[in-house]
């Protein structure tokens, strides 16, 4: 199924086009159950088109991917190779760093600046994060600094597990996605 291809058109400006604000959701229902998902593992380079063919055999089913995973935008939210989460720090950080190319990276790594840091995160509990202004009044001992790259980092990795639906719901799935869509 072609994400697009059941999506209705309007008339803008006298000129027929697909009408793209339409959204769907999964269901909390279907959500919910975890009976309903497989866990996998992505590796470095994975995209959403190569697991979906590779697990719903078909590429265009790249779209249930990334909605399986609550995923809107994949050029931010999707897991990125070392390569790619190297050039997304360097555009990311280029202005806050006052730099550019390689050395916003080695701005985002530095340990003896304190402007790449995100937050400062209890070594005892890493869910407990405070901010500067915070960490002024807080015991140095308890806490460290999380820079921009480790942060990125994090959070990047933190994507490498999602979720896919059994492929056993995709007719389901695709037929409810075409109800929504239309309105129905």
């Amino acid at each position: 199924m072609s994400y697009f291809k059941y999506f209705p058109t309007v008339m803008i400006k006298g000129q027929e086009v697909l009408d793209i604000t339409r959204k769907v959701r999964l269901s909390t229902a279907l959500r919910s159950v975890s009976l309903d998902y497989l866990s996998y593992t992505l590796d470095e380079g994975d995209k959403p088109e190569d697991i979906a063919n590779y697990y719903y055999d078909s590429p265009d089913y790249a779209w249930l991917v990334l909605m399986s995973n609550d995923i809107v935008d994949p050029y931010t939210e999707w897991y990125k190779s070392s390569e790619e989460l190297d050039a997304y720090i360097k555009v990311q950080y280029e202005v806050k760093s006052g730099l550019t190319g390689d050395a916003v990276l080695d701005w985002s790594k530095n340990t003896s600046i304190a402007s790449n840091i995100v937050h400062y995160r209890s070594i005892h509990e890493s869910a407990v994060q405070i901010n500067r202004a915070t960490y002024q009044k807080a015991p140095a001992s308890e806490f460290y600094a999380m820079r921009v790259y480790d942060y990125e980092a994090e959070l990047n990795e933190s994507r490498r597990e999602i979720r896919l639906i059994n492929k056993s719901y995709l007719a389901f799935i695709e037929d409810r996605f075409v109800e929504v869509i239309n309105g129905e």
